[in-house]
This record gives structure tokens, C-alpha cells and sequence, in this order.
């Protein structure tokens, strides 16, 4: 049986156009679909859990290989995709770009990938969101 880790919980008001704030109050942003100095939108919000989330887990394959000393960093880059004419049908994809310090664009690929079956965020929307690795 899993035990619960933590529970973060964001309330939002007025969808895209609006503002999400977390019940701890450290989290406060103001969102939109269009692109307005000081709002973010809900894709850079997925963005920047998703690049921490799998930047963390990365730890696991590189501490059981000794590498775990290595600066890593993880760029996320979350796309909001429509279907024509419409756009009715709304989904995501991401391409994940990753670097670790004094490993090959291979070696890092390698880790990234096995990554996905480690980090939360991939595990739960893998088959539901096209997820591509790189690394630079």
C-alpha cells in the first residue's frame, strides 16, 4: 500500500484568464491564454513541475551508478496542441532536454529515459501526452 508523500492543493478562479493561488499562500500567479507581461499560462506552470519533478528523479539511476554528484539541468517544453478547424480537441505534447555535466548527449539521453518510468509526473501522463527526450 503507497503512503502519501504530500498533498499540494491550487485553487484557480476564472480559468486561463484568471489566478491560481495555493492554500499555503506561497503560490500566486496570474494566468492567461495570451501572452501579458507579469501572467504566466497553465503550460509554464506544467512546464516548471514537470522539469523538477524528473530533474529529481533523475537522481535515482545516477546515485545507483556513483554519478550522483553531477549538476543536471532539465528544460521542459510544453506545447498546447489543437485540431483543426475548431481546435475543439485540446492536448499537450512536451519534449524534455536534459544536460549533465561531463556525460555524452548518449549517456544523458540514456538516463532520461529510463527516468520516465521513475518520475510521477511522466508515469502519469505517459500515453496521454507525446513525450520526446533530448539532451544537450
Amino acid at each position: 500500500m503507497s503512503k502519501k508523500m504530500s498533498l499540494s492543493t491550487v485553487v484557480n478562479r476564472g480559468g486561463r484568464e484568471g489566478e491560481s493561488e495555493s492554500v499555503t499562500g506561497y503560490l500566486n500567479v496570474k494566468t492567461s491564454g495570451t501572452k501579458k507581461e507579469g501572467y504566466t499560462n497553465p503550460e509554464e506552470l506544467f512546464a516548471s513541475g514537470l522539469a523538477a519533478c524528473f530533474n529529481g528523479a533523475m537522481s535515482f539511476p545516477l546515485e545507483r551508478d556513483g554519478l550522483g554528484d553531477k549538476e543536471r539541468t532539465v528544460r521542459a517544453e510544453v506545447s498546447l496542441l489543437g485540431d483543426l478547424p475548431d481546435f475543439t480537441t485540446l492536448h499537450l505534447a512536451v519534449q524534455l532536454i536534459g544536460h549533465i555535466d561531463g556525460l555524452s548527449k548518449e549517456e544523458t539521453k540514456k538516463y532520461m529515459e529510463e527516468t520516465e518510468g521513475i518520475c510521477p509526473y511522466t508515469k502519469a501522463i505517459k500515453g496521454n501526452v507525446e513525450i520526446t527526450f533530448d539532451a544537450e
